[in-house]
């Protein structure tokens, strides 16, 4: 399909396709990482936290394959940074981690549900970008570099894989073989379990193809869409920062080009819609008292600005950044899980409160 295409065309219809497969499988699968992390929270056994574990797992073995086949550099993404913005990994981590909660979904799943008919979903994305971009860009970006100059943590090597090589004086190659057949084997015994139980089998499956879909992203951007006189950032699926760009794209369409990123957010809409129109699923949402607005929109807020401060979403840094074995990543994850329990803490209170409240009445 792609033997005839510049490597520009590449990438777009590699981000579209590579969208669209994320946004049918996260429809009609209900994949969700602030569900699964819920799960681990409330002790609950209902698939969601095997199947983030199984996504994990193969994009982080078939990332680690694509770079051992391809010799990909992984210092051309954004995840591998020799020296760390500490403050501003954990302050943004902590932020996404409650804005997802109160929000109730990732920026990625906010795409996918609001490719439905969710109208909370769509206010929530909107903030995403308007936020992420004034933090990137805008307003907030002076903020956000301070921050990032607070603390900052140097490491010789950026991730787990090449600081175990000089710290113990192991081979490259047998490094990344152990990680390789390591993580697929323990992907080969959750998905196997779904079966042997009976258990969520359709959305373990479809984690196997998201995990899958990371090293895809990789492999467009670095191997069959990479220029050489025309080189990009070396990508995969994330939705914060190309959701800032998709709304500066759509409002000054003549001045600007589509890119990766964009497509990849096109793409996850189509795939949503097309599976919810199938299900027959497609259903106007919307919000039922101002006060859950507000909510929302807090949390939309604490998102797009998170995300840009931990160098990825829950989807960026949770999938496509483990996969690195970036130290950056394990960082940014541990404080979005962390900064999720803050934000269930917060729910479960408001969920208390109102049913006080009721039974006064």
């Amino acid at each position: 399909m792609f033997e005839n295409m510049e490597p520009t065309q590449i990438l777009l219809w590699g981000g579209g396709l590579l969208g669209l497969a994320f946004g049918l499988l996260g429809q009609s699968s209900r994949f969700c990482f602030r569900q699964a992390v819920a799960e681990g929270f409330e002790g609950k056994r209902a698939g969601q936290l095997r199947a983030w574990l199984i996504a994990t797992l193969v994009a982080i073995a078939a990332t680690q394959a694509v770079v051992y086949l391809f010799e990909l550099d992984l210092a051309e993404s954004a995840y591998w940074v020799k020296s760390l913005p500490l403050v501003a990994l954990i302050l943004g981590g902590l932020m996404f981690g409650v804005g997802m909660m109160i929000a109730r979904g990732c920026a990625g799943r906010q795409i996918v549900l609001a490719a439905t008919g969710n109208l909370r979903s769509l206010i929530v994305i909107i903030t995403i970008a308007l936020s992420g971009y004034m933090t990137m860009r805008g307003l907030l970006a002076p903020v956000r570099q301070s921050l990032e100059g607070l603390v900052q943590l140097p490491f010789a090597h950026p991730d787990v894989m090449h600081s175990s090589v000089a710290l113990f004086g192991l081979e490259a190659e047998t490094v990344q073989t152990a990680v390789i057949a390591i993580a697929a084997l323990l992907a080969l015994i959750l998905i196997s379990r779904s079966f042997v139980l009976r258990d969520k089998i359709y959305l373990s499956l479809s984690a196997l193809v998201i995990g899958g879909l990371i090293a895809g992203g990789w492999y467009v951007t670095g191997v069959i869409g990479f220029d050489e006189f025309e080189p990009t950032r070396l990508e995969s699926l994330t939705f914060v920062a190309p959701g800032g760009n998709a709304m500066q794209f759509l409002m000054i369409y003549t001045g600007t080009t589509a890119n990766f990123g964009i497509m990849l957010i096109g793409g996850v809409i189509a795939g949503s819609f097309l599976s919810a129109l199938v299900r027959r699923e497609l259903k106007l949402q919307s919000f039922s008292e101002p006060k859950e607005m507000l909510r929302y929109l807090a949390g939309g807020v604490l998102m797009g600005s998170g995300a840009v401060m931990a160098i990825g979403c829950s989807i960026g840094q949770g999938l496509s950044g483990i996969s690195t074995l970036s130290f950056a990543s394990i960082i940014s994850v541990s404080a979005i899980v962390a900064g999720a329990k803050i934000g269930h803490w917060i729910m479960h209170r408001e969920t208390q409160r109102q049913t006080k409240l009721a039974a006064a009445e």
